[in-house]
């Protein structure tokens, strides 16, 4: 079939852009690399991020730093990386809820399925529900017989609105017949610091955000949302064994980047991730902090976002809490 003059200068134009692609990604990286952090400092997800960064600082040979973009339900983060160039040089550590629930109940301007794509997974916590230790009662079932005599008079903190924990206190408020009012914070660790402070009563939390006050003493763990019990945490039951349906409650953190990142780039990473996440002292790092150390190909993270979209994203809609 004979080509007009148009579609021969389009066909031109589209293999100058994929030599431009190959080029960049060959000469990649020459400049330092950015992770952003949809939270504040402190918290699990950021010190996810920091270990990742200083590992992947020589396998790279570049410097990548850490850059915290904390607010709007994690919805700074996702965006400022969404609507980067796609050239490799910035990422998103975020929880893989980010894009399989907060589309559902958030405004955004932005499609976290169109506009990134994963690269890796790097480290599963599941969410647990903690009190402060020594105030009001210590176990599962007095706490929600508590509760119901208080309806909406008892604050469940939210380390950030719009993701797995929040769903998790949402399912759990539903099957045990109680009603807290949720308050918002910008992360994990300005969460515990407000359960500690007697700002609000309790929370769910991603066991790494939460580990090292309970092993100290000051949290209690009245229960672990998920179907099976915490290796790190043997001795906490799980909703189910208490009486109440369990909640597959699994955090998943993982690396993004921005749609249309050479595939080459994208790989990179991920293996290079996939070299550290095998290393001893790093799953020992992860370990302190509640997490599992796991990696993934980028096929198999996107498959596993999808799969938690299908899962949860109903149970947000359904739910009719909205973000503005």
């Amino acid at each position: 079939m004979p080509i007009n003059r148009r579609t021969a200068l389009g066909l031109g134009c589209a293999c100058l852009a994929l030599q431009g692609a190959v080029a960049r990604a060959a000469d990649w990286p020459n400049r330092n690399i950015r992770i952003v952090v949809p939270f504040a400092a402190g918290g699990p997800v950021d010190q996810l991020a920091r270990v990742m960064a200083l590992k992947l600082q020589p396998l790279l040979g570049q410097p990548v730093v850490v850059e915290n973009r904390g607010g709007a339900a994690t919805i700074i983060g996702w965006e400022a990386v969404a609507k980067s160039p796609a050239d490799g040089y910035i990422l998103l550590m975020a929880g893989i809820s980010g894009r399989s629930i907060l589309p559902s109940v958030a405004t955004i301007n932005y499609d976290p399925a169109k506009d990134l794509v994963a690269v890796t997974r790097v480290a599963n916590s599941p969410n647990i529900f903690v009190v402060p230790a020594g105030k009001g009662p210590q176990n599962l079932k007095d706490w929600v017989a508590y509760a119901k005599t208080r309806p909406g008079r008892l604050n469940m903190g939210l380390a950030a609105p719009g993701t797995l924990t929040q769903f998790a206190g949402t399912l759990l408020q539903r099957n045990a017949g109680i009603s807290l009012t949720e308050i918002p914070y910008k992360g994990g660790a300005p969460t515990v610091n407000a359960l500690l402070a007697g700002e609000v009563d309790c929370m769910i939390a991603d066991l790494g955000a939460v580990l090292p006050q309970i092993q100290s003493g000051k949290l209690t763990a009245l229960a672990t949302a998920d179907r099976r019990r915490s290796p790190f945490l043997p001795q906490v039951p799980t909703l189910g064994e208490l009486g109440l349906p369990d909640i597959d409650g699994v955090n998943v953190f993982g690396l993004y980047a921005p749609a249309r990142t050479p595939a080459e780039v994208v790989d990179r990473i991920a293996k290079a991730s996939a070299e550290i996440l095998k290393q001893q002292e790093v799953r020992d790092i992860f370990a302190k902090q509640g997490m599992t150390a796991e990696s993934s190909t980028p096929d198999e993270f996107e498959a596993l976002n999808r799969s938690h979209t299908e899962r949860w994203a109903p149970i947000a809609r359904a739910s009719g809490v909205r973000i503005n």
